[in-house]
């Protein structure tokens, strides 16, 4: 498993959120409109679980003897956030239910082109930010408990990610409703659970899961062929973005 310069993919993926926004205030002046500007939040929210996981990671190789329960409950953390990070998929919503604006008389007005490129933007670093994330988490993971408790750990993570986009997007719960409204929380959790629910889950926890596939095998296939070329099997270039 390729390891990453977490510092670097810090800064890449600052300067990916900054064009991000960027884009939206230049759609936004250009258009006059700021009906999307709760992506901004959603976005922030969305790098939460980085925040956590990068800490996490940074306590996995600490050397004190608490580190590794710090990394535990920084991981834990991470679980709760992760949701945030995919959940930006859902806002393509938006542009369904401002569809009636989009008409004119020749087909689509451009300003749903912008609105649209804008949203996919978000939604594209939003899903960075949750893949980055997984994949330290999984790194760690891999580091100390082998590849099939990577894996599983991913699985998992992939199945209680899509939950919480159901807890969010249909019952309209937040991540810190697990700490400050645990009564609401099993209520609703108790309702989630049906056909439909189900159904939801399975669906958006494949897409997760494939898009970090996708991502996972393009980012590691590199060293796979390292691995094959050099005859005493060493990794030749273990670290990226560097």
């Amino acid at each position: 498993m390729r390891q990453l310069n977490y510092f670097n993919v810090f800064i890449f993926l600052s300067v990916v959120t900054v064009v991000t926004v960027g884009l939206y205030f230049a759609a936004a002046d250009w258009l006059d409109q700021r009906y999307f500007r709760f992506l901004i939040w959603n976005l922030f929210l969305a790098w939460i679980p980085f925040v956590f996981s990068f800490i996490s990671y940074g306590f996995s190789e600490a050397k004190w003897r608490v580190a590794p329960w710090l990394a535990v409950a920084s991981g834990l953390l991470w679980l709760l956030f992760f949701p945030n990070a995919s959940y930006i998929v859902t806002d393509l919503v938006h542009l369904t239910a401002r569809s009636s604006r989009y008409y004119a008389e020749n087909g689509l007005d451009y300003r749903y082109w912008y609105d649209l490129i804008v949203v996919l933007m978000f939604v594209w670093t939003g899903l960075l930010l949750g893949f980055l994330s997984m994949y330290q988490l999984q790194e760690v993971i891999y580091r100390k408990m082998g590849n099939v408790a990577s894996w599983v750990f991913v699985l998992a993570g992939c199945a209680l990610g899509s939950y919480g986009v159901l807890l969010g997007r249909v019952y309209r719960l937040n991540s810190w409703d697990a700490l400050t409204n645990r009564d609401t929380l099993f209520k609703l959790v108790v309702e989630s659970v049906s056909r439909p629910s189900i159904a939801f889950c399975l669906f958006f926890g494949l897409f997760i899961l494939t898009i970090y596939l996708t991502l996972h095998y393009l980012m590691n296939a590199k060293l796979t062929r390292e691995k094959k070329m050099d005859p005493r099997g060493l990794e030749t270039d273990q670290q990226a973005f560097r």
